[in-house]
């Protein structure tokens, strides 16, 4: 599909960036590196979205990868080891902030 003279020029309006937009994808090692930094912040290694979705999304993919092998990133015993060291979580760390919503039975509606 040919892009016209007319929507250039809108999107040049709207600031559109017209290069690419490249990923720069970072070895164990240095999300490892990350990880190290974060405890010494945090004193803890369970890494929030908040703080670094990225970091985040390594800690999730290593939490699979290590209860799926052969799924997604590679997984040695070295690399478990090495998160083991830093006290990695292996379980789900998901948590919920919203307050568990009520059963209908639970609720109850004041007559006063």
């Amino acid at each position: 599909m040919a892009i016209t003279e007319e929507r250039i020029k809108a999107l040049d309006e709207v600031g559109f960036y017209w290069g690419s937009v490249t990923t720069t994808v970072k070895s164990f090692e240095q999300r490892m590196e990350q990880l190290k930094t974060y405890k010494e912040t945090h004193g803890h290694v369970n890494v929030k979205v908040a703080d670094d979705k990225n970091l985040n999304n390594f800690c999730t993919h290593m939490r699979i990868a290590r209860r799926k092998p052969g799924i997604g990133m590679a997984i040695t015993e070295e690399r478990i080891k090495a998160m083991d060291e830093l006290g990695f979580k292996w379980g789900s760390l998901v948590t919920t902030t919203k307050p568990q919503a009520k059963r209908f039975e639970q609720r109850s509606v004041s007559s006063d």
